[in-house]
């Protein structure tokens, strides 16, 4: 977009004051090209100290920051340097894929392609990701590699990320398949966990159980298959997931069973994750059974347990449900500040993608405290869901939101329109509607919340 004389204000002007993301990204053009450096514009913006506290600023989004001109330099050049390192990590891949063909070596060539996948992956590019671990599946069917359904999981998990539902579930499948023909037996169970996740993300509870119940197949055979170690480590996982779909399903005692039992298996193992996961799950389940104070106890204790090398991602799930139960008490003031860090946390740590889980409850927190236009927080969140290209079902979850809204305005129309656009999605994605706190929604022996 051309950035005309017209457009610059006048001294003096109500527009002369510091400079804020939302007007930075009215004259910048929207490129595909420069949202990294986008992103760095979030990560190094700052709150604005004079709106903080009032009712502009308890609903303002992101775009109301201020920009930092250098603290945006800094990041951007730390960025660059990123990206170099990136490209260099890129031509090894390629390199080392070139000479592992050469040589007719076919772990080598599944291997570097493996890795570039992971790489990928950490860094939240789903989407190239996929097609990494898709040419490794190709090479690994071709060969008849060890690591067919290795490939196909990883290929499947980052389907999943992306919102790709049907591919996800197919290549799990069929990675399940593989990996039990083979008797690779930890390919096998996490390929049945994801399957079950996927499950969970459609709102299909007994088919997500009945995926675990696989899970749990191999792992408790008489005879066993596994290491001890790595068999409680994946064991705890399934039985978390069970909380969740016994707990989404109403069973709120049998969903406290599986969590004791999660607790039990993973108690004396080197996993960070497992206190922070399980208590989060248990967080869940207070509030499903309407206890919000001990599910803000039990957000808090899982707060207390991440390390600093966990990912802001994680702390930013955590947070967004503390805010949920701190709504739930009536703590709305808190609760928004708490949902303030969870933005300013998903900002630093360029997790755009956690931003429209916040913007939701800040819209019902806003509504809440009686402002008349909260829902122009949901306004944002949706922008965010397409411009980031987030999976629809972030956009349907939003959409209801936003229909809730629109009916305490007494605007029946606008949110007959949104719910029924948000219905669309759901039923594309071949589930029921699941808008319950999505923050724990399964996870893999690699996942994270």
């Amino acid at each position: 977009m051309p950035v005309h004389g017209s457009m610059i204000p006048p001294p003096g002007s109500p527009d002369t004051g510091p400079l804020r993301l939302e007007r930075l990204l009215d004259v910048l053009p929207d490129s595909r090209e420069l949202r990294p450096l986008l992103e760095e514009l979030f990560a190094s913006s700052r709150a604005d100290p004079e709106r903080r506290w009032t009712a502009s600023g308890e609903l303002g989004t992101a775009g109301g920051r201020l920009v930092d001109a250098e603290a945006f330099e800094a990041g951007a050049r730390a960025w660059i340097e990123a990206e170099r390192r990136r490209l260099e990590r890129r031509v090894g891949a390629v390199t080392a894929v070139v000479t592992a063909l050469q040589r007719r070596d076919s772990d080598d060539v599944v291997s570097a392609l493996l890795d570039e996948s992971s790489a990928l992956e950490a860094e939240g590019r789903g989407a190239d990701a996929e097609r990494w671990a898709d040419a490794a599946y190709r090479i690994a069917r071709e060969a008849g590699h060890l690591r067919t359904a290795e490939a196909l999981r990883r290929k499947a998990r980052c389907a999943r990320a992306v919102g790709a539902l049907d591919a996800s579930a197919r290549a799990y499948e069929e990675a399940f398949a593989r990996a039990t023909d083979s008797e690779c037996w930890r390919d096998a169970v996490v390929a049945a966990t994801g399957r079950g996740n996927v499950a969970i993300d459609r709102g299909r509870w007994t088919d997500a159980e009945s995926w675990y119940g696989r899970a749990l197949a191999v792992l408790d055979r008489d005879e066993p298959r596994l290491p001890p170690e790595d068999a409680r480590a994946l064991r705890w996982r399934v039985f978390q997931n069970l909380g969740i779909t016994h707990r989404e399903r109403g069973l709120l005692a049998e969903a406290e069973a599986w969590y004791v039992r999660a607790e039990e298996e993973s108690a004396g193992l080197d996993d960070p994750a497992a206190a922070i996961e399980i208590e989060n799950g248990r967080g869940q389940l207070d509030l499903a059974r309407g206890s919000a104070r001990a599910a803000e106890l039990r957000f808090r204790k899982a707060m207390e347990a991440i390390e600093s090398d966990i990912a802001h991602a994680v702390r930013v799930a955590i947070r967004t449900n503390l805010g949920e139960a701190l709504l739930e008490r009536g703590h709305t003031l808190e609760a928004a500040m708490v949902l303030r860090e969870a933005e300013a946390e998903a900002l630093r740590g360029h997790h755009l993608a956690r931003l429209p889980a916040v913007y939701r409850l800040l819209a019902r927190i806003a509504h809440e405290r009686g402002e008349d236009q909260a829902f122009v927080l949901v306004d944002r969140a949706l922008e965010i869901v397409r411009s980031a290209e987030l999976p629809s079902l972030e956009e349907a979850l939003t959409l209801r939101v936003y229909a809730e809204l629109r009916e305490a305005q007494k605007e029946p129309d606008a949110a007959m329109e949104a719910r029924a656009r948000a219905d669309r999605i759901f039923e594309r994605l071949g589930g029921r509607a699941r808008q319950s706190r999505a923050d724990d929604n399964g996870n893999e022996a690699e996942g994270e919340i």
